[in-house]
């Protein structure tokens, strides 16, 4: 049964399509299958706006005599949990048999700013913006916040307060499902299509899990829950490990690492004055930034495409020391975000916007747009968008370079 309550068109197509009413509990998998698919976008929408703020830092390290952990590593941990979150929800998918249900590297699932965040009362928009206390405060941690403020009104009927109150919905929802429909739950699981492996982040924790029953389904949620969502603000950290808490081995989780932010904790030192929400169109008329943001956004694109190819590519016949493609395409995958995608970001951030509206007053901020990639031809499509963006900046060029980092990528991807 699709729940066909009203709900604000500014709101994304995901949930105009599939509106989902918190006033009634995940009784059908297609409910389950619906809050997971939106539990994927939610996870996705973070990314661009904490990369951005994260990119807008250019210091990265305020102190080189007490640096502590930094505004930057605090933003970058967190990103990357999140990353973790939207595997976790895409292999809950797999799990069900709904995996193909979803791809990322779609014009319709990337999220669009400023937009309203889903499942979310009162309304919070979300946005790409410079970083700065007040952006932390006011957006980042109304994100991550568990639970209402006080004095904060209720949400009216068939909405969900926080994306605490969403996610514990979704583990009652397969706690419940798994009882009326016992293994056929998980019957149509694809083990070797799920994501459980080339997961690092040094300054945060948890990792990918193998969904292929209730307790690992739970557990999955669990993570995502205790590393932001859905966290009790009054508890200082969290396990490294959510799944295997060790004494003493703990981690803040994303409401407090924000915290610490808002609160002048870990000064931000430098920021890069950019602009909010930039589109393409807005740098049209500065030939230098319209390349590497042209250059930028395929790069982003290919990289939530390489996701969906790892999502199709099984690692049954994985052997080591024998070549194979789901190992390359992980490694690259994550060679792609590292040291493509963040390198052309710093690249743009330090440049001056030269002609348009923004000119003279902001340096450049990646857009995070869709990009409709040719389809076949990907990789050297990306390379003929850095050549092009090489007449400006020649750093993307040269030995261990962005231009010979993408030269590296998977053929035929």
């Amino acid at each position: 049964m699709t729940v066909t309550t009203p709900r604000r068109s500014s709101a994304p197509p995901i949930l105009t399509s599939a509106p989902i009413d918190a006033s009634i509990e995940i009784t059908t998998l297609e409910q389950l299958v619906n809050h997971l698919k939106q539990a994927a976008y939610l996870e996705l929408s973070t990314i661009p706006m904490y990369l951005y703020a994260g990119f807008s830092i250019g210091s990265r390290g305020y102190s080189q005599w007490n640096p502590g952990m930094g505004a930057f590593r605090l933003i970058r941990s967190i990103v990357v949990e999140e990353m973790l979150h939207l595997c976790l929800a895409r292999n809950l998918l797999v799990a069900l048999g709904h995996g193909d249900d979803i791809t990322f590297y779609q014009e319709q699932f990337i999220p669009a700013y400023p937009a309203p965040m889903l499942h979310r009362h009162p309304e919070l928009t979300l946005h790409l913006g410079p970083c700065s206390e007040k952006l932390v405060r006011d957006v980042f941690m109304e994100f991550e916040r568990p639970k209402p403020a006080k004095g904060e009104s209720k949400p009216p009927a068939g909405q969900y307060a926080t994306i605490g109150e969403f996610y514990k919905a979704v583990a009652k929802g397969l706690t419940t499902l798994d009882k009326t429909m016992g293994p056929s739950l998980w019957a149509k699981n694809k083990l070797d299509l799920q994501y459980v492996a080339a997961y690092w982040n040094k300054d945060g924790g948890g990792e990918p899990v193998l969904v292929h029953d209730l307790k690992s389904a739970l557990d999955a949620v669990k993570i995502i829950v205790e590393q932001g969502e859905g966290i009790d603000p009054d508890k200082p950290s969290v396990p490294i490990d959510p799944l295997k808490p060790i004494p003493g081995l703990d981690e803040l989780p994303h409401y407090t690492k924000f915290k610490r932010i808002a609160d002048r904790v870990e000064p931000l030192g430098a920021v890069w004055a950019l602009p909010e929400d930039p589109k393409t169109s807005d740098y049209a008329k500065d030939s230098a930034v319209t390349s590497i943001n042209t250059l930028f956004n395929a790069v982003y694109c290919y990289v939530l495409h390489m996701l969906d190819v790892i999502y199709r590519t099984s690692w049954k016949e994985m052997k080591p020391g024998e070549p194979n493609p789901r190992y390359h395409y992980e490694r690259t995958f994550m060679s792609a975000m590292q040291g493509i995608l963040v390198t052309v970001a710093d690249l743009m951030t330090a440049t001056q916007i030269t002609a348009g509206k923004f000119n003279g007053k902001f340096n450049a901020g990646p857009s995070f747009q869709y990009y409709e990639l040719p389809a076949t031809g990907k990789k050297e499509h990306l390379i003929k968008l850095c050549d092009q963006a090489m007449a400006y900046y020649p750093k993307l060029g040269g030995d261990n370079s962005v231009r010979w980092l993408i030269g590296k990528l998977p053929d035929g991807l």
